[in-house]
C-alpha cells in the first residue's frame, strides 16, 4: 500500500502573495509605515504571519526588543474594485501622516488593485510631494506579481536604490543580510555569538530591523553575512550581497553558510580567512568540535544502532539531505534509506541523487511499499511531511536549517527525546 502523505503546502502551485514580503521587509524600522493598498483582510493576514513566525523563536530562548511599525489597509471595498480606488488611498495615505507620523512610507499593492490597474506610483509621489516625507510604491499586486519571496526583495530592493549611500567604514561591525526569525531568532543569535568570538559585532540586520533614520548607513559596515542556507532567497540575498560589494564597498563573507557540521567548520574558518584571525578560526573549529562530542556522548547510550530513514517531500533548493546524514551517523544511527515523496520532480531527485552519489550503502527510494517496508523496518523516519498511518516515530525536518553547532545539538536532542519515548507510537514531533 503507498504512503499517504499530509501536505503541509499545495503540491502543484503557489498559495503565496507578494504583501507579507513587502511588510516583512519594514516590519521593524522604527520611523516608517507600511500602507497595503488592499481589503482588510489582507493586512490582517500579514500581520497575523507576523505574529507567529515568533512562536517558535520565543519557546527557544529568543526574547524580541522591536515593535512593529503600523500597517495600515485602505480597506478597498466591492466599489472600489468598480470605479477605482486612488482616492480611498489618496485618504489612507494623509490619515497615515497625520495619525502616525512616520519619517517615511511605504506601499504595497494588492491583486485587486493590480487588476483594476490603479496608478499607486503616481499616488505616491503626489503624497510625497503634499507630505515631505519618502512614499515609497514597491512594484508587486498580490499573487499576480510573485510570491512572498518577491515582495521582500521587490522592498529591499526599493530602500537600496533610494536611501544607501557610500560612507565610510566602521571598523569590525558586521551587517546581517536575510530574516531567518529576526534578530533575535536562532539564526542571528548563534551566528553574533560566533562573529563576536573574532572581535566582530552586529551593526544592524537588513532587511526589516533597520531604523529608517539609518538606512543611509547601513553601508558603513565592514562586512556582510548572509543568514541563509539552501534555496531560491539565500540566492537572492547572495545577489544582494554582490550588489553591496559592488557599489557600496561592502564586503561579502561569501556564499557560506553554518549549516550542519560541515557548513559550520567552512564557515568558521572563512571569517578566519577574512578577519585575518586563521589561528583563532582554527581553535574555535576544536572548541566546537569538543562541544558536539560532549553532546553526542550523552545521548549514545540510546542512539547508538538506531535505524533511520529520511522522508523528502521538498524542493532540493530548500533541503540538503547530506547533513541530516552526516548528523545521523555523529550519534551512531545508521540511514536506512533515503524516500521520495510523490510531489518531488524529476529535476529535484536527480539533484538529491548527486547529493547523496557518496553514501553507496543508503538506497534511494519512491513512495510504495519499499518505502513502506524501509519506515516500518526502521526506528524513527526523520521526515519533511507527516505520514498517516503509520507506527513508526517521526521528527519534522524544519524549513528553517539548524544553524552552527547550537542548532545542530538541539536537532539531536530532539531525535535523542524521540528515541526516549517508550514503544512505538506513531506521529509527529518538533524540533
Amino acid at each position: 500500500m503507498a504512503l499517504k502523505t499530509k501536505w503541509l503546502i499545495s503540491k502543484e502551485k503557489s498559495c503565496s502573495c507578494t504583501m507579507p514580503g513587502v511588510w516583512r521587509a519594514v516590519s521593524y524600522c522604527r520611523g516608517c509605515a507600511v500602507i497595503f493598498h488592499s481589503p482588510r483582510g489582507c493586512a490582517h493576514v500579514a500581520s497575523t504571519m507576523d505574529v507567529t513566525s515568533q512562536f517558535r523563536d520565543f519557546s527557544e530562548g529568543g526574547t524580541e526588543t522591536m515593535e512593529p511599525v503600523p500597517l495600515i489597509s485602505s480597506d478597498m471595498r466591492e466599489r472600489d474594485g468598480i470605479f477605482g480606488g486612488t482616492d480611498r488611498l489618496r485618504r489612507c495615505i494623509r490619515y497615515t501622516a497625520q495619525e502616525k507620523h512616520p519619517q517615511c512610507i511605504l506601499i504595497a499593492s494588492s491583486c485587486v488593485a493590480g487588476v483594476i490597474g490603479d496608478d499607486v506610483e503616481a499616488e505616491a509621489r503626489e503624497a510625497e510631494e503634499e507630505l515631505g516625507i519618502p512614499v515609497v510604491a514597491v512594484n508587486g499586486s498580490g499573487f499576480l506579481g510573485g510570491e512572498y519571496g518577491d515582495g521582500y526583495f521587490a522592498a529591499a530592493q526599493a530602500v537600496i536604490s533610494r536611501f544607501f549611500k557610500r560612507c565610510p567604514k566602521k571598523a569590525g561591525t558586521v551587517l546581517f543580510l536575510g530574516d531567518n526569525g529576526g534578530p533575535w531568532g536562532p539564526y542571528a543569535r548563534e551566528a553574533g555569538r560566533l562573529l563576536s568570538c573574532f572581535g566582530l559585532r552586529t551593526a544592524g540586520q537588513f532587511p526589516g530591523f533597520v531604523p529608517f533614520s539609518e538606512w543611509d548607513q547601513i553601508p558603513s559596515a565592514s562586512l556582510s553575512v548572509i543568514l541563509g542556507g539552501w534555496g531560491q532567497a539565500s540566492r537572492k540575498l547572495e545577489d544582494m550581497a554582490d550588489l553591496l560589494e559592488r557599489d557600496f564597498d561592502v564586503p561579502c563573507l561569501g556564499h557560506v553558510y553554518p549549516i550542519g557540521w560541515s557548513g559550520t567548520v567552512q564557515w568558521i574558518r572563512r571569517v578566519g580567512e577574512v578577519t585575518g584571525q586563521p589561528g583563532r578560526a582554527e581553535s574555535l573549529v576544536r572548541e566546537e568540535e569538543s562541544r558536539l562530542h560532549q553532546a553526542v556522548a550523552s545521548m549514545r547510550r540510546v542512539t547508538e544502532g538506531k535505524t533511520a530513514v529520511i522522508g523528502i517531500g521538498r524542493s532540493a533548493v530548500y533541503y540538503d539531505p547530506a547533513d541530516t546524514v552526516q548528523m545521523l551517523r555523529h550519534m551512531g544511527i545508521k540511514t536506512k534509506a533515503v524516500i521520495f515523496y510523490d510531489n518531488v520532480g524529476e529535476q529535484d531527485r536527480v539533484l538529491y541523487r548527486k547529493e547523496l552519489e557518496k553514501e553507496k550503502d543508503i538506497p534511494v527510494l519512491s513512495m510504495g511499499d519499499d518505502g513502506q517496508k524501509a519506515i516500518d523496518g526502521s526506528d524513527v523516519l526523520l521526515t519533511t511531511h507527516e505520514i498517516l498511518n503509520i507506527c513508526t516515530r517521526q521528527l519534522f525536518i524544519p524549513m528553517t536549517s539548524p544553524v552552527g553547532i547550537s542548532g545542530e545539538i538541539a536537532f539531536m536532542k530532539a531525535l535523542y527525546r524521540l528515541l526516549c519515548r517508550y514503544g512505538r507510537k506513531g506521529g509527529m514531533a518538533y524540533v
